[in-house]
């Protein structure tokens, strides 16, 4: 499947602009990493009803809150970064190889 961007006008061709969606990125990630956690740490929730029936225990430990909001930031962060490379072609210039300096 092609994926185009929505825009090519917000690309990261400058530092402020890479600095920038660099920022949106992490800022993204990490409120789904907190939201994830809290969902956890909500005994009574849904999402913890269910992550403590697939672990078959009575009480989350510490350890598997931790493995589990690490395994869903981790594919939270790969939805984050395919979104921002649909929208902003995010990371497109990781994988071309140009032999311009870069404008400081």
């Amino acid at each position: 499947m092609y994926m185009f961007p929505l825009t090519k006008k917000f690309r990261a061709t400058g530092l402020l602009r890479a600095f920038f969606l660099n920022s949106l990125v992490s800022a993204a990630i990490v409120v789904f990493g907190i939201a994830i956690r809290r969902l956890l740490d909500n005994e009574k929730g849904r999402i913890y009803g269910y992550v403590n029936t697939l672990y078959g225990t009575t009480r989350l430990s510490e350890l598997q809150i931790i493995i589990t909001a690490f395994i869903t930031t981790f594919f939270g962060a790969f939805i984050v970064y395919l979104l921002m490379y649909a929208i902003f072609y995010y990371g497109g210039n990781l994988l071309i190889r140009e032999n311009k300096p870069m404008p400081w």
